[in-house]
């Protein structure tokens, strides 16, 4: 072998490749075993490239001498003696390689309490002294000594979750735990750790930072967005908010002037959004997502109470539109209102009208817009073509195909049209519309150019006459759409009970048309 190939960092990335390029990870890992052990040069770089990612303690607990871990009655690995410094050292050989660790709940469980402690009291300071990255998805206290314990300085990811995938309930050893982070692990540059408790443990740690690239944490108040808003480096930030937002002083309202790739805000009911978002502001940011909902049960429970006391009370959309419009820059480039939850919870309709649409249009430079949740029943193809020339770079559009309500819509097949002509980057359009057939030789149909980029129209509960003169009519400016799906589950009352049988007619003769167009065209 030549010399060159035998240098550290060559190596590490020939293990690496090894790694990545087997779809089987244990015969990947057995691979790298073996060349370690193949010549001294191999060694080192192959045992770094093997114990960079871990997924729980059994590795490591694995290595001690035999005869040393057995099996108690359950299954758990357990120790038949207390580990002696040489044992420690057998663990340390490998320990300091560890870049990664998954712990799951199965994990911690396959473990008995004289591991644990044996790993929570290791000789030297830290049982992972070079951990960079750690993934804990467990909330049982008992094991929180052992989660202190993986803390280390070095550390530049954490995320914190249970193994139901469902935000931390509040407690005061969670609390006590979350508040040390800002001093164990100063570099920390993404955490993650929905915890449903109050904005000040929150703070505590959050202002401790000053690396983070990726938050998604709980209720954030003014101090730790004022906090956040000051750091250069933030790309991603998710947060919730509630009705009860903190009184914020004349001319101190958090503002992030830094460019932000995303930002994502979730509250148990849309009402709250607009008063959170009158009191911060981002200045540059290319992706903003507003969810109602989630997935703490306490949570859950919370919002259905507070949506069912809404049931009569409708939500004032415009201040909400507003409100987002000031709140975000107009180079903001995708939008998603994703109230999906209120909505199959029983809230009530979510009535979005051209007024409410119109603070929108500053946006000029979208390229994605997620209004499915919304009834926009009201708005017809006149307001269409303006929503359409306000956003020429519209890549991704989702209008009201969502929402439960059987209404049937003002806008027509001349509003998709106009949506075609002015947009003519798209390539997904969710709307619902009345299809029938109409003259071809009028405009705006005889001036729109065909855009060969759309393959489906999400068509929600659109009403459909003659549906063979809509697919012709559809092929005309769309020449390569084969799908235009319904999302029709059951039966509909009159006048929607066909409309699932039509549109797949629809459906069927784009196939031919499209078939046809391939024969005719030239060889």
């Amino acid at each position: 072998m030549h010399i060159s190939l035998l240098a550290t960092e060559i190596l590490l990335d020939i293990f690496a490749t090894i790694n990545d390029g087997f779809r089987v990870s244990s015969r990947s890992r057995a691979t790298i075993a073996a060349l370690a052990r193949t010549c001294r040069a191999f060694k080192e770089p192959a045992l770094d490239t093997l114990w960079k990612n871990i997924d729980g303690f059994e590795p490591l607990i694995s290595c001690l001498p035999e005869g040393i871990v057995g099996r108690t009655t359950e299954g758990q690995l357990t120790l038949t003696r207390p580990l002696s410094l040489d044992d420690w050292n057998i663990i340390g050989q490998y320990a300091h390689r560890i870049r990664s660790l998954t712990i799951t709940s199965s994990r911690l469980n396959n473990l008995d309490d004289q591991i644990v402690r044996a790993l929570v009291c290791p000789p030297s300071s830290a049982l992972l002294p070079n951990l960079r990255y750690l993934e804990w998805w467990d909330e049982r206290e008992c094991f929180f000594p052992l989660l202190r314990t993986l803390l280390v300085p070095t550390f530049r990811s954490l995320k914190l979750a249970s193994a139901s995938c469902k935000p931390w309930e509040p407690s005061c050893a969670k609390s006590s735990l979350l508040a040390s982070l800002g001093a164990q692990c100063p570099s920390i540059q993404r955490f993650v750790c929905a915890y449903s408790d109050d904005s000040h443990t929150m703070c505590e740690f959050v202002c401790s930072w000053q690396k983070l690239l990726h938050l998604n944490a709980g209720v954030l108040n003014t101090p730790s967005l004022h906090h956040l808003a000051s750091l250069p480096s933030l790309k991603s930030l998710h947060f919730r908010t509630l009705g009860d937002v903190d009184e914020i002083q004349p001319n101190y309202t958090p503002t992030f002037s830094s460019h932000l790739d995303e930002v994502y805000i979730t509250a148990p009911i849309p009402h709250f959004f607009a008063q959170r978002l009158r009191n911060v502001r981002f200045l540059s940011c290319q992706s903003a997502v507003l969810l109602s909902g989630d997935h703490d049960p306490e949570f859950i429970y919370d919002s259905r109470e507070e949506i069912r006391e809404l049931h009569n009370e409708s939500l004032d959309i415009p201040n909400l539109m507003i409100s987002f419009s000031e709140c975000f820059s107009p180079d903001l480039e995708q939008i998603k209102f994703d109230f999906s939850f209120f909505i199959a919870h029983g809230g009530p309709p979510l009535v979005l009208g051209f007024n409410s649409i119109a603070p929108l249009l500053s946006f000029g430079r979208l390229t994605k817009l997620d209004l499915r949740w919304f009834n926009t029943s009201t708005i017809d193809d006149d307001a269409l073509n303006k929503i359409a020339q306000s956003w020429p770079q519209l890549k991704e559009f989702y209008l009201g195909t969502a929402h439960r309500e059987l209404i049937s819509p003002s806008l027509t097949f001349v509003g998709l049209t106009h949506l075609i002509r002015h947009c003519r980057h798209l390539r997904t359009i969710a709307m619902s519309f009345r299809a029938c057939s109409m003259d071809t030789n009028c405009e705006p149909f005889s001036n729109t150019i065909p855009s060969k980029k759309i393959t489906r129209i999400s068509v929600g509960v659109s009403p459909i006459v003659d549906p063979i003169a809509v697919a012709s009519q559809l092929h005309m400016l769309l020449p390569n759409l084969t799908d235009v799906p319904t999302y029709i589950q059951s039966s509909l009352p009159h006048p929607f009970e066909h409309i699932k049988d039509n549109w797949s007619t629809v459906a069927e003769s784009l196939k031919v048309l499209i078939a046809g167009a391939k024969m005719d065209g030239p060889a």
